[in-house]
């Protein structure tokens, strides 16, 4: 039999992937999935973490590193409470996601892929005044041209590589089918993991 403590503990699913991939939406789609079965869930977006940490983000390393270690300990002690987490985190290097999974015991990593220039075309059309409106054309104006852009720090997936995780739980190509689609590929695959930690 297990314990109460074992029982009470909740799990983490992180949603990976280059910025523009539509990590975010099926983010949101699988906790509203998970909500209607009766799964409680709390999300959690790196740009809010950020926000409590740092008042004038310059998306340096250091900076990164900083701020995903408190994003890694917010929802360790989340689960430690008995509380479901969605991360939302781009989280480019492997080892912000395996210091979580070592922290973790129910972790879960999804990576949400998609080629580079799709997810420039999209990212292209966010809304005017987003933190990442237009982060792309920028990123590539500067590294073609040497233009240089106040607050633009480094850019995932241009100036920085993406280290993609060999051992992630689940993987989705979002550059085909629907948000909508995929995140039902991905709630299925979450409760699969559910069941199974309740045996």
């Amino acid at each position: 039999m297990k314990s109460t403590d074992t029982l009470n503990k909740g799990w983490t699913v992180w949603f990976t992937g280059l910025p523009g991939s539509g990590k975010s939406n099926i983010s949101k789609i699988v906790c509203k999935m998970l909500t209607d079965n009766e799964i409680s869930c709390e999300r959690i977006e790196m740009d809010a973490i950020r926000r409590q940490y740092v008042q004038n983000p310059e998306y340096t390393e250091l900076e990164r590193d900083f701020v995903y270690k408190k994003l890694v300990d917010f929802a360790a002690e989340r689960v430690q409470n008995g509380i479901n987490i969605i991360i939302d985190a781009t989280a480019h290097k492997l080892l912000y996601r395996e210091m979580a999974r070592k922290k973790i015991n129910r972790f879960i990593e999804v990576v949400v892929r998609c080629p580079l220039s799709v997810c420039i075309e999209r990212e292209s059309k966010r809304e005017k005044g987003l933190v990442t409106a237009q982060m792309y054309r920028k990123a590539l104006e500067r590294k073609e041209k040497g233009t240089q852009f106040e607050d633009l720090g480094a850019v995932i997936g241009v100036d920085v590589e993406y280290e993609e995780s060999p051992d992630a739980e689940i993987v989705v190509d979002n550059s085909t089918g629907t948000a909508m689609n995929n995140a039902l590929k991905v709630k299925t695959e979450i409760i699969r993991f559910i069941d199974k930690w309740k045996k």
